[in-house]
């Protein structure tokens, strides 16, 4: 079956190569024809063969130069499906069930249940499916709680309970402000001011962008944010002239959207699943809101954005580049002032950002039911008033990454399986006595390293769902407070940045084409260890002045 595709025409400047071929560009030399010269070439004079050879040398010639590029639209559409297996991958799955099938013809470990038993090859199964993939990642998270039924562990009402704690609902309201956010061109405006407010100064841009990728996803999904903001750095890299630089400028804008996402989602509850599924746990181990878990992420996320923005420019040797701010000065003036809808989106995320900080307090105070302005109430609250409002409908939210839901959903599953079957104080009990004795220093820095090591071949949301259960009841069990080994991990596995199976905003710019592997492991090299420094030295630091 043949397809016909309608031609596009691109507005981006010709200049500028993404993807195979980059070093390719039309040369000024008279070897593609201009218009004007191919009609004068079509006068009865010439000899008819030679207008067809250069009639059919100029379209080959076309048909390369549209293969090469890539456009804005194409790199947003891609993302989209980026990273998503699109069916059952049976030798992968094979693997999934030996391994599990292995654990459970083991001899029963001595001190641990038959139920116990059985939950270490729900642990088994669930860390194998979640990095084989030998599905869709939402779908392998649900054969969690399936899995669990199967093993005789739990019904289904108590399989699938987790999936309907407040954490899930919270990044799910996440989602939808994402969407809104897309849909009226709020992160667009953002990105103009940016290009304005540097003079066209390529690092202060640089850094602009980063503040506003990271300042989104402290309340909007990590991977949403580098999806809507994807496109617009490429189009700014393509108003460069230098070709070279505008490849260099690409790379680094691109690597900057990724880190900047992943580092802004460590200040919040809400930034990331792997964020959602911790603070889920550790809340059932104790009380532990959205401020708990800001005082201690808004302070990495601080030092290590800066930290970002000064080496990634210094690895890839960016010159010194001013771009034109008059084309962003004349579309910030063709859109005028803020629509209505787009101050709506501000003053409802502006509101529910008091709220989540202040709720519990609030809550006390006017002596409110409790939990009625939780996270999760909250964020829910905002879509629906959003939708009051007419910003935002259903057409709109049934599109938005349901799998997240489902991965979130997984993690606490198997979390809670492992408590309630003792699997987790028998595996706690085994290993304790080999730290018992060490000083914090030492844990923590063989913690870090350790994650360090994992979140670079492992996406990030599955290892936080297999690690955060697993260091609970191993600080329980050590005397440690679980805060305290759990939520240094979490932020070292954000830091994900070497391959593009390490966390989706890798994924997407490595569709891109732009951004080679080598570059992202250069990127994980000189950015990431340093970070993992700042945050070894961040709690050790905090665990010696007793704010932790």
């Amino acid at each position: 079956m043949a397809y016909n595709r309608s031609r596009l025409k691109s507005s981006l400047p010709r200049k500028v190569r993404i993807g195979a071929n980059r070093n390719v560009a039309p040369k000024a030399d008279g070897n593609e024809t201009s218009e004007a010269s191919f009609l004068a070439d079509t006068t009865p004079t010439v000899d008819p063969s030679a207008i067809r050879n250069r009639a059919a040398t100029r379209t080959v010639a076309t048909k390369r130069r549209i293969q090469r590029r890539v456009t804005p639209l194409e790199v947003l559409q891609q993302p989209l499906q980026a990273g998503v297996r699109k069916v059952f991958d049976l030798r992968r799955l094979v693997y999934v069930i030996i391994l599990t099938t292995l654990v459970l013809l083991l001899p029963q470990p001595e001190g641990l249940s038959v139920e116990g038993h059985r939950a270490l090859a729900l642990f088994v199964f669930t860390g194998s499916i979640l990095a084989l993939e030998p599905a869709p990642l939402p779908i392998a998270a649900l054969l969690v709680p399936i899995m669990q039924i199967a093993l005789g562990i739990d019904q289904a009402p108590g399989a699938f309970a987790p999936f309907g704690t407040p954490v899930v609902f919270l990044i799910l309201g996440s989602l939808f402000l994402a969407e809104a956010l897309r849909k009226h061109g709020l992160t667009r405006r953002l990105a103009l001011y940016a290009i304005v407010g540097s003079s066209g100064r390529f690092h202060l841009l640089l850094l602009g962008l980063m503040v506003i990728t990271g300042g989104l996803s402290m309340f909007v999904l990590n991977t949403a944010t580098a999806a809507v903001l994807i496109p617009v750095v490429i189009t700014i890299a393509q108003q460069i002239p230098n070709p070279d630089d505008g490849r260099k400028a690409l790379i680094v804008l691109l690597l900057a959207i990724a880190h900047s996402s992943s580092i802004g989602a460590i200040a919040t509850i809400m930034g990331s699943g792997e964020n959602a599924i911790a603070s889920g746990l550790l809340t059932q181990d104790g009380t532990f809101g959205f401020l708990d878990w800001m005082q201690y992420g808004l302070p990495i996320a601080l030092l290590l954005l800066p930290l970002s923005w000064f080496i990634l420019p210094r690895i890839f040797k960016m010159p010194a580049i001013v771009l034109e701010t008059g084309p962003a000065r004349q579309e910030l003036q063709r859109v005028g002032a803020l629509t209505g809808p787009e101050r709506k989106i501000i003053v409802v995320l502006a509101i529910s950002v008091t709220l989540w900080i202040t709720g519990a307090s609030l809550e006390s105070f006017l002596q409110l039911p409790a939990t009625l302005l939780s996270s999760a109430v909250i964020a829910i609250g905002a879509v629906a008033l959003l939708s009051v409002e007419d910003v935002v409908d259903w057409n709109d939210l049934k599109g938005v990454n349901w799998g997240v839901f489902f991965v979130i959903g997984a993690g606490l599953t198997l979390g809670d399986a492992l408590t309630k079957t003792g699997a987790s104080v028998w595996f706690a009990d085994l290993v304790a006595p080999a730290l018992q004795g060490l000083p914090y220093v030492a844990i923590l820095a063989a913690l870090i390293l350790m994650t360090f090591a994992l979140t670079q071949f492992l996406n990030n949301v599955p290892l936080g769902a297999i690690l955060t259960p697993v260091l609970i009841t191993l600080g329980n069990a050590t005397g440690i407070d679980p805060v305290r080994l759990v939520i240094p991990a979490i932020f070292t596995v954000a830091l994900a940045f070497s391959l593009p199976s390490g966390s989706a905003r890798m994924t997407l710019i490595a569709v891109t084409g732009a951004v080679s592997s080598k570059d992202m492991v250069r990127s994980a090299l000189w950015v990431g260890i340093p970070g993992a420094v700042v945050i070894f030295l961040f709690f050790y630091l905090a665990s010696n002045l007793g704010f932790i």
